[in-house]
């Protein structure tokens, strides 16, 4: 998320959960602030009593994020929006939804799920906490706990309902917008408007705690988390401005000749490796028929794994991926379907098939090149629109 590498933890409802690195971050943060909490107000715990509650309460506070997270998650898969992810990192948790809401009612209610997750858990860990009260012993422990709990979970819910995007409130603002106005990219564009404006507050307020106020962790702190709200405010609005683009993109009209990467099946490996490989520079190759109809795929991967002694009898179609195995795209599929495609894929180029037979390829570097181009003039083609009811 940050630049660096997640944890896979797991995975619930087909929904991949993984721990970003810096979580851990966080994670001792918020640690170290409870058993310092416990320390000073219960001076009888002993220091082992005192750190296992303060690691304990972190852990079922991140739990209570992963909750939330998956609240948003299986309300929208419900709706029939695949989720990709849930992870976890310095902010809080992420969910990662495949595309859009496509109408204001799903936004509504994904949005408000997180929130209402938050309440119940609050509730219920305040409750929780007035039962485990009168036990005494670890029961009284437990109650410090839990009481913590409830209280966080409730400024969790609290403060994701601030209507700026892309705070839940801030997705449930677009869904009102977008009911009322009936175009998704002006709702989207006033509540990331308002985020921003939320962001800036944070930032300020960060500022004058940090400088006036001698708070300077807590005021630091603010200063991020406004900073990451505006930089996520203003990738909604940059996203949504590619995907109008891509939307009205052909795969036919902005693909890429591969003529010189076509190969046939009975090359061997060595002569494809000497050949287009060490003397044109080329990485992807195509196997086709004489009839022009791709038949499988072959890249540095597949050559690479191919025993240097065995390079000059092996053929191609003995190591390429057969075409049944390929994600493919039709001249008319979007730029925008192909990018996600791209992603899901993890690869930077895609065939172009019509009738089994290869046109082209559509590349991440043409559309971006496309995107690129399309600002530099300055117009914004008017994307699909989306319904509002």
């Amino acid at each position: 998320m940050f630049g660096g590498g997640a944890w896979s933890i797991g995975r619930i409802a087909s929904i991949e959960l993984a721990v970003d690195h810096t979580w851990v971050i966080i994670f001792l943060l918020v640690t170290l602030s409870l058993g310092a909490r416990f320390q000073f107000s219960h001076e009888s715990w002993s220091t082992l009593l005192t750190w296992s509650t303060a690691v304990a309460t972190s852990a079922l506070f991140f739990a209570s994020i992963l909750l939330h997270e998956l609240g948003h998650s299986l309300v929208a898969q419900r709706l029939g929006v695949r989720v990709r992810s849930i992870t976890l990192f310095i902010f809080g948790g992420l969910a990662q939804l495949d595309s859009e809401p496509r109408r204001p009612r799903d936004e509504l209610l994904i949005a408000a799920a997180g929130p209402l997750v938050s309440v119940f858990l609050g509730l219920a860990f305040v409750l929780a906490s007035r039962v485990s009260a009168g036990a005494g012993g670890l029961g009284a422990v437990a109650a410090e706990s839990f009481a913590w709990l409830g209280r966080i979970n409730l400024i969790v819910a609290a403060f994701n309902v601030v209507p700026g995007f892309p705070l839940d409130g801030g997705r449930v603002l677009r869904g009102i917008l977008w009911g009322v106005t009936g175009s998704f990219e002006r709702a989207t564009a006033i509540a990331a408007f308002s985020g921003s404006l939320f962001a800036y507050a944070l930032i300020g307020s960060g500022i004058f705690a940090a400088l006036l106020a001698g708070q300077l962790l807590g005021g630091l702190w603010l200063v991020f988390i406004g900073w990451f709200l505006l930089s996520a405010a203003r990738a909604t609005v940059d996203q949504m401005m590619i995907e109008r683009i891509l939307e009205v993109a052909r795969a036919g009209d902005a693909m890429e000749s591969v003529r010189d990467a076509c190969v046939s099946g009975s090359e061997t490996v060595a002569e494809l490796a000497s050949e287009a490989v060490l003397r044109r520079g080329l990485r992807t190759f195509y196997v086709v028929d004489s009839q022009g109809r791709l038949r499988g795929l072959v890249t540095l991967k597949e050559l690479a794994q191919v025993p240097t002694g065995e390079r000059g009898t092996l053929c191609l179609e003995d190591v390429m991926i057969p075409v049944d195995r390929l994600e493919v795209l039709a001249p008319d599929d979007d730029g925008w379907a192909a990018l996600r495609r791209m992603s899901e894929r993890a690869v930077n180029q895609l065939p172009i098939l019509e009738d089994g037979r290869l046109l082209g390829a559509l590349t991440r570097e043409r559309l971006l090149a496309l995107v690129q181009a399309q600002l530099a003039l300055g117009t914004q083609p008017a994307g699909p629109a989306r319904r509002a009811d």
